[in-house]
C-alpha cells in the first residue's frame, strides 16, 4: 500500500488492523453467536469499528478509509487530494468496485470525467469509502454487535443514502482482472465457515414492512443494473 499510495503522490496514515488470532473466545462468541462468522470476518469488522470511533471524535468532517489489498487509480489524487468536491449532505461514498452488477441511480454530480450515483442495491466490498464524521459516528454507535460482514454493514440502505463514484478509483486485487499480487486471509476464512449455517438478523414488523416498501417503490421506478468501471489502473 506504501508504494500504491506513492505512486499517486499522497500520504496516508496506518493502522494496524485487529488481529484475528488474538480475539478473545468471548468476543467471538459473543460476536458470531451461532451465524458461522468467520475470525477473520470478525478482525475486519472490529478494525473498521476502531475505525469509525476514531474519525467520529477527530475533528476532519471526512475520511478515507482503505484496505490493504487494493490498487489505486491514477484518478484518486484528484478525489482524495481534499473533500471541496463532495456535496453538501453526502456522508457515505463508496470508491472501489467488484465488478458485479449494482442497481444506481441517475447520474447525480459530475467531477473529473467520474459520477456520483446512488446506489440503490448492496455493493459487496468495504475496501475503499469516504464517510463523513458524523456518519462514522452514527456506524460506530450502531455496531454493538457482529451479525453481519462489515461490507454489509457499512452499504445497508437503511443506514444512510448510499453514493457510489463511477468509475471507481479502486479495486481489490482479488477482483482485479489478470492480477495476482496481493495475498488475502480473509477470504479463505470466509470459505472456510462457508459450510457453517448462517443465520440472518431477524427482523420486526415495521422493518418488513420497510423492505417491502423499498423494493415497490423500486420496481416501480425501474433502477438499471450497471457494472461500475473502474479508471484506469496504471500497469494493469
Amino acid at each position: 500500500m506504501t508504494d500504491a499510495f506513492r505512486k499517486v503522490g499522497l500520504s496516508f496514515d496506518r493502522y494496524p488492523a485487529i488481529n484475528k488470532d488474538q480475539l478473545s473466545d468471548e468476543t467471538v462468541s459473543h460476536a458470531s453467536g451461532s451465524a458461522g462468522w468467520s475470525r477473520g470476518e470478525i478482525a475486519c469488522f472490529l478494525s473498521h469499528v476502531e475505525l469509525w470511533k476514531q474519525i467520529a471524535v477527530g475533528a476532519e468532517p471526512y475520511a478515507a478509509i482503505f484496505e490493504d489489498d487494493v490498487h489505486l487509480s491514477p484518478d484518486a489524487t484528484v478525489f482524495l487530494a481534499d473533500t471541496s468536491w463532495i456535496p453538501l449532505g453526502v456522508d457515505l461514498i463508496k470508491l472501489e468496485t467488484t465488478l458485479n452488477p449494482v442497481r444506481v441511480g441517475g447520474r447525480q454530480f459530475e467531477f473529473a470525467g467520474h459520477a456520483l450515483v446512488k446506489l440503490q442495491s448492496f455493493h459487496n466490498g468495504s475496501a475503499g469509502y469516504i464517510l463523513s464524521r458524523r456518519h462514522a459516528a452514527l456506524l460506530a454507535a450502531s455496531a454493538d454487535k457482529v451479525d453481519r460482514p462489515v461490507d454489509d454493514f457499512i452499504f445497508d440502505l437503511h443506514k444512510g443514502a448510499c453514493w457510489q463514484l463511477a468509475p471507481a478509483i479502486c479495486i481489490q486485487d482479488m477482483f482485479l482482472p489478470g492480477s495476482n499480487m496481493i495475498a488475502s486471509t480473509l477470504e479463505q476464512g470466509r470459505q472456510d465457515a462457508r459450510g457453517l449455517k448462517r443465520l440472518k438478523p431477524r427482523q420486526s414488523l415495521m422493518q418488513k414492512v420497510r423492505r417491502e416498501a423499498k423494493r415497490l417503490i423500486l420496481k416501480a421506478t425501474r433502477p438499471r443494473y450497471t457494472v461500475i468501471p473502474i479508471a484506469n489502473i496504471g500497469g494493469s
